[in-house]
C-alpha cells in the first residue's frame, strides 16, 4: 500500500493563536470604544457573548491590570496596565518623543506645571504631566479627557483638527451647555465657529478661570510635516502668572511648539499651513465635492 505523500516541510500552516488572548481582546476593544465605563451586559452585548463567559475574561483582564471595576457602580473600564501599554505605543513614535522631552525640559525651565496631550479615541488625552516646585490643585493628570470647547487643550484641537473628527464631540458638549450651563458664552455653532478663528489668529488656545476659580491655561498646537495637529503643549497655574501682561505664558510655550513642529518638518511661519485650514480651502473652492472636508458650520 502506497504511503500518503507528505507535505512539503515548508508548507504553509494557518497560524494558531491562543483563543483566550483573543476574547480578552474583544472586551478591552469594547471598552476602548465606549465614552465611559460599562456596564457587564453592555459589555456582553458589544461583544456578542454571553455575560457569564465576558464575567469570567473580565475577571482575568483585572487580575492583569488591564480592566478594572468600580466597586460601587459595578461598572468596568479600561486599568492601569491599559494605560501603561498605551502610552508605550505613544512613546515610540518620535512626534511624542520630541515634545515629551521638550515640555520636559520647558517645565523645569520655566519652573511651570505643564503637560502634553494627543488626540485619542475619547478626545484630548494627557499623556505627560510635570509639576512645577508649588503644584496646581487640579484634577487633571495623565490619563484625562479635556473637553473640546471648555478646555484651552481642546480649543486647539478644535481648531486644527478636521471638523469631519471633532463633529460628534462638539455637538455632545453643545447639548451639555444647553442643558447644565446657562452662562457658557459658546453656545451655538456660530460660537465654535468665532472659537476657531480666534485660537487660528492667536496660534494658542487659552482659558481663564473658566474651569477652576483663579487657575488659567494656555495650550499650542505641534504639527508633523504634513500639518496635521499631532499633539498640544499645555500649561497650567495661575491666572496672573500665565496672562501676565509683562510676559505672558503663551509666548514661551508657542515658541517651543513651534521649534518642536520644525523638527518634525513643518513650517509654522506659514499662514494657514495647518492640514485642516488647507483641507477647508479645498473644499471651499471645490463645494460638490463632499470627500475634501468639510466646510465651517454656520
Amino acid at each position: 500500500m502506497a504511503k500518503a505523500p507528505r507535505k512539503a516541510k515548508g508548507a504553509s500552516k494557518s497560524r494558531r493563536g491562543v483563543q483566550s488572548i483573543e476574547v480578552g481582546s474583544r472586551l478591552l476593544e469594547a471598552l476602548a470604544a465606549h465614552p465611559g465605563a460599562m456596564h457587564l451586559r453592555d459589555i456582553a452585548t458589544a461583544t456578542s457573548m454571553p455575560a457569564s463567559k465576558a464575567h469570567r475574561y473580565l475577571t482575568s483582564l483585572i487580575s492583569a491590570g488591564l480592566a478594572e471595576q468600580d466597586p460601587v457602580s459595578g461598572r468596568y473600564d479600561l486599568g492601569a496596565m491599559s494605560l501603561r501599554l498605551g502610552l508605550a505605543v505613544l512613546n515610540r513614535r518620535d512626534a511624542v518623543r520630541h515634545a515629551a522631552r521638550a515640555l520636559t525640559e520647558y517645565s523645569v525651565a520655566e519652573d511651570a506645571t505643564a503637560a502634553l496631550a494627543v488626540w485619542g479615541e475619547r478626545g484630548p488625552t494627557i499623556v505627560a504631566w510635570h509639576d512645577s516646585s508649588q503644584p496646581v490643585l487640579c484634577n487633571l493628570g495623565i490619563g484625562s479627557i479635556l473637553e473640546l470647547l471648555r478646555s484651552a487643550t481642546g480649543r486647539v484641537f478644535l481648531a486644527y483638527l478636521p471638523r469631519a473628527a471633532t463633529r460628534s464631540m462638539v455637538e455632545r458638549e453643545l447639548t451639555l451647555i444647553a442643558t447644565y450651563l446657562p452662562n457658557e458664552q459658546v453656545r451655538t455653532w456660530r460660537d465654535v465657529d468665532e472659537l476657531i478663528r480666534k485660537v487660528r489668529t492667536a496660534r494658542v488656545g487659552s482659558t481663564h478661570e473658566e474651569l477652576v476659580h483663579g487657575l488659567s491655561a494656555v495650550a499650542a498646537p505641534i504639527f508633523d510635516h504634513q500639518g496635521r495637529i499631532v499633539g498640544v503643549l499645555l500649561q497650567v497655574g495661575l491666572s496672573g502668572f500665565i496672562h501676565s501682561p509683562a510676559r505672558p505664558a503663551s509666548t514661551k510655550l508657542l515658541q517651543i511648539a513651534d521649534s518642536i513642529s520644525v523638527k518634525l518638518g513643518f513650517d509654522p511661519a506659514v499662514s494657514g499651513a495647518s492640514f485642516a485650514e488647507i483641507l477647508e480651502r479645498d473644499s471651499a473652492m471645490s463645494p460638490g465635492d463632499g470627500t475634501a472636508g468639510e466646510l465651517l458650520s454656520t
